[in-house]
């Protein structure tokens, strides 16, 4: 059974680090459910192991942490408790800030032509 969290109105995407180490991440759609102190709570079609550090998009938030617990809730569904270490706001900011710095969507400089000259 394929659980799709994209349609719920927490939906949120947690971000896993491949083993590679490259840089690469595995995308895992979840539902944020809140949070309980400093952990947030999630729901999720998959189980992580604890210790699995990752981070979490939730509306214009970067949650950075670990796992620390995940349990079996229903056929297909597991919560997960991510101890936060950091969260990071203006998500959508830092998002076009990393485009400029890798030279994503930046406009092409535009060449000078000498008064007079019709293009």
């Amino acid at each position: 059974m394929n659980t799709s969290f994209d349609d719920h109105p927490r939906s949120a995407t947690i971000q896993v680090p491949l083993p590679a180490g490259n840089g690469a991440k595995r995308s895992i759609p979840c539902a944020f459910q809140g949070m309980e102190g400093k952990r947030a709570i999630l729901e999720t079609g998959e189980p992580l192991s604890a210790s699995t550090v990752l981070s979490i998009e939730y509306e214009d938030k970067l949650f950075l942490g670990e796992v620390v617990a995940c349990a079996f809730q229903a056929p297909s569904i597991f919560r997960v408790e991510v101890k936060v270490e950091q969260i990071l706001t203006g998500l959508q900011s830092l998002m076009n800030l990393r485009a400029r710095l890798l030279g994503e969507g930046v406009p092409q400089q535009l060449g000078l032509m000498p008064v007079g000259v019709r293009n």
